[in-house]
Formats: C-alpha cells, structure tokens, sequence
C-alpha cells in the first residue's frame, strides 16, 4: 500500500466547478432577459409603423460600434418612443419597423427589431450551455480518475526518482499557464514510454530531491500516476528507487578486484633474526 496524494487532481475538480457557475450565471441572465421579452411582447395587443428611427450609434468598451435605436411612433395623434431596450452590432436600417404597443397604454411598447435581437439569444445561450456540459463532463471524468488512482495501490508498482520535465497542459487560470509532469520511463521489456502526469493546479513544479515518483501498472502501462511525493506505507525499498539503465552502474563488491600487493624494495636489508640463547659447543674430552 502506497501513500498516494490526490488533492491536485481534486483541485481540477474546483475549477470545472467555477466553470460551471459562471457558465450557469450567464446562462440564467440570457434566458430571464429573453423570457421577460417573451411576457413582455404577449401583453401588447396593437401595432403600428414607426414615423422615424434614430440609430443611437456609439462605442462599446472595445470600440466596437453598437446600436440601441429608438423608433419614433405615432396613435391617436399622439407620438411616442420606443427605445430598443438592447445594444447590438445590427443598424436598424431606414426601412421602418412595426411597433407593438399596448391599446391601454400606448407609451408600453417594442420594436420588432428588439423582438429578433431577443430571439438571438437563444443562440447566445448555447454557449454557456456548452460550458456547463463540458465541465460536468471533465468533473465526471475526474471522479474516474480519483477511482483508478486509488486501484493502484492494489495493482502498482512504486517507482521513486525518476528524472522528469514540465510541459504546459494547455490550460489557463486567470492568466497563468498549468503544467504538468512527463516523463520517459523504461518498461522492463525493454521499451520505453513516455508518461505524462495531471494538470498541476496546484501550481507546484519541484521538490526538494528535484526527481518525481511514479505508481504504474506495468501490465497496463497507461493505468499510472506521477507526483512529486510517493512513498510505501510500511516503507520504501531499495528496488523502489529508479535506476537509469543508460547510465553506468557502479561495480559491485563482489565483482572488485582485491589490491595487488605493494613490492618490497630488492636494497632493502632482510630483517635480522631474533636473537636466543647462545649456543655452546659441548666438553670435548682428551
């Protein structure tokens, strides 16, 4: 069993979920502006031909052009105007437009090129749509990966210290790139794989070794995971630690040879022999 982290893949989870919200805010705004149209329009029982159209042109904060004109209408003799209510990219024209107003009230009224400007937004609503569905789609599938890293403390193997580099994920938040780990790992057969870890939302791209861990199923080698911190629970292993088949292994204990002897110098004088008892000659008789 493995101590695996998985607070950064959570993270990319936090973020689909502001994409979700912000996806989910814009998308309530155009349906209310375009409902509000809708009851608004269904309580107008009477039309008439606008008499005059000014354009109302100006300049967004892009310095785009816009448009939000204002129809000029007459009833009874009286005249009225009807502002737009919208900006938008479309000239009115010089053609004029039908006024739907209100037989009570004449001053409640809209403009036939508001109405259409509205139905646009139905278009508009797509993409916000799209949003949400893509992020509940990654959220989904990082709930799937929560899952399958967690299997690989049943199927893993631990591999610590392998060299790695950084590679953008192509993703942004708020302006900032996210990167992620890849790294060339070489399968006991002999081929080597190039394995690339989860987006780093947390930001981080180091250690204090310099060196990523790895947990693979070697049997399956796209069931894996990078982090910069993998240990075993009861303990790493000397064979969990990576070893870089390109590079020279150190000759091993056994296989050293033993040191030659060092030579004696042939000036140099023997040792003396250590001296004993004199030996004296025995009594000769005559």
């Amino acid at each position: 069993m493995y101590d695996i982290d998985i607070k950064n893949v959570k993270k990319g989870k936090k973020f689909n979920w502001i994409f979700i919200g912000a996806g989910l805010i814009f998308l309530v705004i155009m349906l209310a502006i375009f409902f509000s149209s809708i009851f608004a329009r269904n309580s107008l029982d009477a039309e008439t031909q606008s008499i005059h159209t000014d354009p109302n042109r100006h300049e967004d904060s892009d310095g785009d052009t816009v448009y939000s004109p204002i129809f000029t209408y007459e009833v009874d003799g009286k005249q009225y105007t009807c502002a737009s209510g919208v900006s938008s990219s479309i000239g009115p024209g010089e053609e004029p437009r039908t006024i739907h107003y209100n037989s009570k009230n004449p001053s409640e009224c809209m403009s036939d090129y508001s109405e259409n400007i509205n139905w646009l937004l139905i278009i508009f609503a797509v993409l916000p749509a799209i949003f949400i569905t893509l992020g509940a789609v990654w959220n989904h599938k990082i709930s799937k990966r929560v899952k399958q890293i967690e299997a690989l403390n049943q199927t893993g193997k631990l591999v610590k210290n392998l060299p790695y580099r950084l590679e953008s994920s192509n993703i942004e938040v708020n302006g900032h790139p996210i990167m992620k780990i890849v790294v060339d790992y070489h399968m006991p057969n002999g081929q080597t794989v190039t394995l690339e870890g989860d987006p780093r939302y947390d930001r981080k791209e180091s250690d204090e070794d310099g060196r990523v861990d790895l947990v693979i199923d070697e049997s399956d080698p796209k069931n894996y995971y990078l982090d910069f911190e993998i240990n075993r629970i009861s303990g790493n292993r000397s064979d969990d630690y990576y070893v870089d088949p390109n590079e020279p292994s150190a000759p091993s204990p056994e296989s050293t040879p033993a040191p030659e002897p060092t030579p004696t110098s042939e000036t140099e004088p023997a040792s003396e022999p250590a001296q004993s008892e004199p030996n004296i000659p025995p009594a000769i008789k005559i």
